[in-house]
């Protein structure tokens, strides 16, 4: 079984970049390949929108699971069309949501787009935690 992972998050801001490196280096550690999109192209790069896609995207196809970050209010669109070509390529999906409204009630929850998240369960779950991400990896590796 193959243990090449594909990190789908929001990558433009300080807290994103950062949140991204940690649990990236966490999942690493844990013994798995994983493709993060902001290590793709040097810091002073201006990659083309062409190149970005192509990049991406053949990354994602070799994978074996897709790890998509969902706590972004909405869904960061290039997350929500990640999942769409992890749908489309059979590669399974792990939602990781650790918002803390993502499990409340009423009001007070985070809406999340139901036709991405329809996707990511099709082919496989949503979770809350970076505990449980790693905890349910090798199931889709």
């Amino acid at each position: 079984m193959g243990k090449k992972l594909y990190w789908a998050n929001a990558l433009f801001s300080d807290a994103d970049r950062k949140f991204n490196e940690v649990v990236v280096a966490e999942v690493r550690a844990a013994g798995y390949t994983i493709f993060l999109p902001q290590e793709a192209f040097s810091g002073d790069a201006d990659p083309t929108n062409e190149e970005i896609f192509r990049v991406d995207t053949e990354e994602l196809q070799s994978c074996d699971a897709v790890v998509a970050c969902l706590d972004q209010f909405p869904i960061d669109s290039g997350v929500a069309c990640e999942v769409g070509v992890a749908y489309g390529s059979n590669i399974p999906v792990i939602g990781l949501y650790t918002d803390i409204r993502s499990r409340r009630k009423g009001a007070g929850r985070m809406y999340k787009n139901q036709y991405v998240l329809g996707a990511i369960e099709a082919r496989g779950e949503v979770i809350y935690s970076i505990e449980e991400l790693l905890e349910i990896l090798p199931k889709y590796t």
